[in-house]
């Protein structure tokens, strides 16, 4: 063969041999660009950076080793709250999100190009450059949004709990340990529904619900107040003997009826009397930023007996995004209204005059924000009695179907609607204890409904508040252990509950078989 043919030959078969290998080269930069956006550093160990590549791979692995055994030993809805409670936690992973996110960004970066064949073709390293590109994005991404979200987390607890009403000696007691609850048998928590609209004199709390615990069983009983509750009594430390030396709100004299005949001296008035008060005498509460909530809480805890820990007030619009954010909860629909078929209206009256009923079947019904807040707060179509009812049920159902987990999935969305219409003293750093309290709850399954209403002898123009104490406790009493042994009688597990029956025919949401029945709301 001569010369030429030969070098043909070679020619064709080197330039194959060249394509062969920066084939194999483009695919081993693509491989090992892909394996450093898995594993940062990962594909450097394969580059002349082997050495960089292997630190920022160990201290990678060493990190999700620590995660790892946090997580398992303590749970994650545990570690994901301690971290979401604590700002300098927050601020330590907004910061580790963005030096980490940059050098992972970096190192993939650096693999593409270190692992590039210097002889490769245009139209791959348009192609690496394009996957790498996507892969810094995809990690550049997650870490932004990361860090985005431990900052919103971050300014949530500060809005929320940085500025703590609670005087010392006030709150829950959470004890270091395993069992945070293991020295404070009882916690007791009032739930406000504000709704402090246009039009309104003030902040009104026309849901006003005690959450009274056993924490270690995890029992709970709701413990509903009428709005329209008069004659209260004032502790002894409250500013406003100072207009009733008596300690009876409204006794002897009630100046609001002056104004209107109607606003009567009620208990949901506390906190707009309390500001008005504050306007009168500026300096009649010079360590407290919000009078009017610290006086209803005390004034509750007065009329039942009780020493309220913590208070959470939530906007009434507030409440609605929440169940929203939660996916909605299910409600056991429950025919109330004098009609003794149509529990709650909803939304505009028919052009007959008539409401434009919503909540007509009873049973299980999946409601949205909206509709739970409805079911909870009308009384147009009974009273005030059958709402107390329903807002306890609907308080039930949120507690016993919130998920811990679920809701950090959700929690730049929950932050911001926290940060708008929630307000509470329960101090961040225990948290993690108070979901561990909800998980009991939700574990136990045990509720016990308290009404103050008529149907127990109590009414609202002149209640017997020694009566109203001796409901709560007998209510809050623990239970009697079943005997054992099969010589033991049957016999309700429960204490006879004050839990209160509707004043009409029709079955309302606390209307039970027995006065032991537990959950009347399902």
């Amino acid at each position: 063969m001569s010369d030429e043919p030969r070098r043909r030959t070679e020619g064709s078969g080197g330039r194959r041999s060249l394509r062969r290998e920066l084939s194999a080269g483009f695919r081993r930069a693509i491989g090992l660009t892909a394996l450093g956006t898995l594993l940062p550093g990962a594909g450097l160990t394969r580059t002349r950076s082997r050495a960089w590549g292997w630190g920022l791979l160990v201290v990678f692995l060493a990190s999700v080793v620590a995660v790892a055994y946090l997580i398992l030993t303590r749970g994650p809805t545990r570690v994901g709250l301690v971290i979401a409670s604590n700002t300098r936690y927050l601020l330590a992973v907004t910061i580790v999100l963005a030096i980490g996110g940059f050098i992972w960004c970096a190192s993939i970066i650096a693999t593409a190009v270190q692992s590039r064949p210097r002889r490769l073709d245009r139209a791959r390293t348009r192609s690496l450059a394009i996957f790498t590109t996507v892969m810094v994005v995809l990690i550049g991404g997650a870490s932004y949004k990361g860090a985005e979200f431990a900052l919103i987390g971050r300014d949530t607890v500060d809005v929320i709990f940085k500025d703590s009403s609670l005087r010392p000696g006030q709150g829950a007691h959470v004890a270091e340990g395993e069992d945070p609850w293991a020295d404070t048998p009882r916690v007791n928590i009032l739930l406000l529904g504000s709704d402090a609209g246009v039009g309104r004199d003030g902040t009104r709390t026309d849901s006003m619900i005690v959450a009274s615990t056993d924490t270690k069983t995890g029992r709970t009983v709701l413990i509903s107040l009428p709005r329209n509750l008069q004659r209260v009594p004032l502790p002894e430390t409250s500013k406003l003997r100072e207009r009733w030396p008596s300690g009876t709100y409204g006794v002897p004299s009630c100046p609001r009826q002056e104004r209107d005949a109607n606003d009567q001296c009620m208990l949901n008035a506390i906190w707009s009397e309390v500001d008005q008060f504050r306007e009168e005498n500026p300096d009649a509460f010079p360590d407290d930023d919000v009078p009017g909530r610290s006086e209803t809480r005390d004034v509750i805890g007065e009329i039942l007996g009780l020493k309220i820990d913590h208070t959470v007030v939530v906007d009434l619009e507030g409440f609605s995004q929440l169940v929203n954010a939660m996916g909605g909860v299910t409600i056991n629909v429950k025919l109330g209204g004098y009609d003794g078929r149509t529990p709650i209206p909803y939304g505009a009256r028919n052009g007959d005059g008539s409401y434009a009923h919503y909540f007509d079947t009873p049973g299980p019904m999946r409601m949205n924000g909206y509709q739970a807040l409805w079911y909870a707060r009308s009384r147009a179509a009974d009273d005030d009695y059958n709402r107390m009812s329903r807002q306890r049920c609907v308080v039930q159902a949120v507690v016993g179907q919130v998920s811990p987990t679920a809701m950090l999935a959700k929690y730049a969305e929950i932050a911001q609607i926290a940060r708008e219409n929630i307000y509470t003293d329960i101090p961040a750093a225990n948290l993690p204890a108070f979901v561990e309290l909800v998980e009991r709850i939700q574990k136990s399954g045990k509720f016990v409904s308290v009404g103050i209403d008529p149907s127990h002898g109590i009414h609202p123009g002149n209640p017997d508040y020694e009566q109203i104490r001796a409901l709560v406790a007998k209510a809050i009493t623990p239970p009697e252990p079943k005997p054992s042994g099969p010589s033991a009688e049957p016999g309700p597990s429960e204490p006879e509950s004050p839990s209160s029956p509707t004043r009409t025919p029709t079955p309302s949401p606390d209307t039970t078989t027995s006065p032991a029945e537990v959950d009347a709301c399902a």
